[in-house]
């Protein structure tokens, strides 16, 4: 028998998940959404960084959460968040995402078809190189990878000469010929030159998300369940942001949530002295009254989830044009120019986050955790200065700052006052002192500072 068919049989009758790199392997994103952020004394870079700086920090190895029981959650029963099968592919991509590829990795995928894998690419040279910063390193990945995708449109376009002729196909063309195999789009190589992306891994990202989650996850379920909510969507920040408390997009979403400031101002206080978008607990009061309006919209839990990311409206939208609930069909036929590839995997992404925190010993074995974030609230009366308040409270003001991000860097280094209103965070057993001391702190004369003015 011809060596190229039996090859070509070969691979077709190979199971269909195929992908060209064997795994595991680790991995990191390169977010083309988020910026990097610069070393400060407020958000340590690492976590080895915040346990320096927080010696007292007790991590502790993660726990699987119990979602079984919600008795009272709107829509939710067992089923709510299992994978449907015509989603699979595009979840399992996403899990070798946050789960198997580093920061490392920059895999090279079809965006229609992101399981279609063409090609990953090492790019450690670039990461590892800590003399430079992470926009250069972003800069320089991107232009790295550009030969790589021209050689995979360059095979595209071979396929698509060829299509018709498998027995003339090069034996390293016949992964991506087979991948191909269930596509029945007419041209379906040559339109496949148009969708070439790429994507970084995000096993570092995520392995620190969950790090700086265990702070917050307690808490943020407690407020679903008061909500109404179904608990498991408090990992959706993971999907958002990776859970960087220091998150702050070219567009100018902020906090682990993501919100815009024009939807963030709907729910939250947003002003050049407190931003709360960046008080993961307080945008969880906030995500929780969007989603819960996303979904009594919408009526369903993948609508009202891809509503997050996409807007209620849009899914209205998608919704009318296509008459059907069902997002594996919205995802699949609907037309729009911002129903692009975030929107579209968003929520294959947050079921990829559950299956990845379900598994997290498979992936990563033992993974370590934060302790849950306990503290007491003094109301402060008048503008003082965020390093006296810390001086009379007897905290580091690192310390103070990790539990007032809502702050800006404005008030933190002493541009401006903390104003009054705002109820400070101090570690458990400090308000008291903060109380006592507080006389003693000089106020500022409001009248001749009319310029800290929140408005």
């Amino acid at each position: 028998m011809n060596l190229k068919l039996l090859l070509l049989l070969l691979c077709l009758v190979a199971t269909p998940g195929w992908s060209i790199l064997p795994l595991p392997y680790p991995l990191t994103p390169i977010s083309e959404e988020l910026e990097a952020p610069d070393r400060s004394t407020r958000d340590p870079k690492s976590i080895e960084g915040y346990l320096r700086l927080h010696q007292g920090s007790k991590a502790r190895e993660m726990e699987l959460p119990s979602f079984e029981s919600q008795p009272g959650a709107l829509g939710y029963d067992e089923s709510t968040f299992k994978a449907a099968g015509s989603l699979k592919n595009r979840i399992d991509f996403w899990k070798k995402i946050y789960a198997e590829y580093t920061r490392s990795n920059v895999v090279i995928h079809d965006t229609k078809y992101p399981w279609i894998i063409y090609e990953v690419v090492d790019v450690s040279e670039i990461q590892n190189n800590d003399s430079l910063s992470e926009r250069r390193k972003r800069r320089l990945i991107h232009r790295f990878i550009k030969p790589f995708k021209k050689k995979v449109k360059e095979k595209l376009l071979f396929l698509h000469t060829h299509r018709d002729d498998p027995l003339n196909i090069p034996v390293d063309l016949f992964p991506i010929f087979k991948a191909f195999g269930e596509v029945t789009e007419k041209h379906k190589f040559l339109m496949a030159t148009q969708r070439i992306r790429s994507q970084s891994g995000q096993r570092e990202a995520i392995v620190q998300g969950f790090f700086y989650g265990g702070r917050y996850f307690s808490k943020m379920m407690e407020i679903f369940e008061r909500k109404r909510l179904p608990k498991e969507i408090t990992r959706l920040p993971l999907v958002e942001s990776a859970f960087d408390i220091r998150a702050r997009s070219k567009v100018g979403a902020s906090g682990v949530w993501q919100f815009m400031p024009s939807t963030g101002k709907r729910y939250l206080r947003i002003d050049r002295l407190v931003d709360e978008r960046n008080d993961p607990l307080s945008a969880t009061w906030a995500a929780s009254d969007l989603l819960q309006k996303n979904y009594e919209v919408l009526g369903s839990w993948p609508l009202a989830i891809t509503a997050y990311n996409h807007g209620r409206a849009g899914m209205q939208r998608a919704k009318r044009s296509l008459n059907t609930d069902d997002l594996a069909t919205i995802i699949d036929r609907y037309q729009s120019r911002t129903f692009g590839f975030a929107s579209s995997n968003f929520y294959a992404c947050f079921l990829a986050i559950l299956d990845v925190e379900r598994e997290y010993r498979k992936y990563f074995g033992k993974l370590m955790v934060d302790s849950p974030i306990e503290y007491e609230e003094f109301l402060i009366g008048d503008h003082v200065q965020f390093d006296e308040m810390a001086d009379v409270c007897g905290v580091d003001r690192e310390e103070l700052a990790m539990l007032n991000l809502a702050l800006t860097d404005r008030v933190l280094t002493g541009k401006y006052p903390v104003p009054p209103g705002y109820r400070l965070k101090v570690p458990p057993g400090k308000s008291e002192r903060c109380q006592s001391g507080y006389i003693n702190v000089t106020k500022m004369d409001t009248n001749s500072n009319r310029s800290i003015s929140s408005k």
